[in-house]
């Protein structure tokens, strides 16, 4: 379905709004890197994921939001996602967009993951205090955090243990 052949063009940005709220995700992956001051990174993505048959409402949802890019999901074949991960991305047309048209079911995870990128375009990643608050607030998101692989637990004594670490060869 193309954006000049939707019905009622007027609608369209609601038909995406009902559509994300139903298919997409506002997800932060947490992930280990040792090279970085804490050890952990935050990546914030946001996704909407279609069987391959279904591509035309992720290619509207693309021209429509303007950013992102349709993706293969990795280990399914016919299954495909729009996919958007580049926070300039995310900041200048996910964000505004989700505030503009309001989400009902997924409107506290929208919530969280504006204030995780906020965060992090405002370089709260940096100091650990900040960091800390914006891991607290990633495992809030989507059911508690009830499918991510680490414990909140350990991931604050890891960064801990990191920070201790760097703090003796600083000094």
């Amino acid at each position: 379905m193309e954006l000049n052949k939707f019905p009622k063009e007027r609608y369209l940005k609601y038909y995406i709004l009902g559509f994300v709220d139903a298919e997409g995700c506002f997800n932060v992956s947490l992930k280990k890197q040792k090279n970085t001051r804490f050890g952990w990174v935050l990546d914030p993505v946001f996704h909407v994921t279609q069987h391959e048959k279904s591509r035309d409402v992720l290619e509207l949802i693309k021209k429509t939001l303007k950013c992102g890019r349709i993706i293969e999901k990795h280990g399914q074949k016919e299954t495909l996602q729009f996919l958007v991960d580049n926070r300039r991305q995310l900041r200048e047309k996910i964000l505004p967009f989700f505030d503009r048209y309001e989400l009902i079911v997924k409107k506290e995870d929208f919530i969280l993951f504006k204030k995780i990128v906020e965060g992090l375009e405002n370089k709260e990643h940096t100091k650990l205090e900040t960091f800390e608050v914006l891991i607290k607030l990633a495992f809030q998101m989507n059911m508690k955090g009830k499918q991510r692989r680490y414990k909140l637990k350990d991931v604050l004594d890891d960064i801990m243990g990191s920070s201790e670490t760097t703090r003796r060869t600083q000094t």
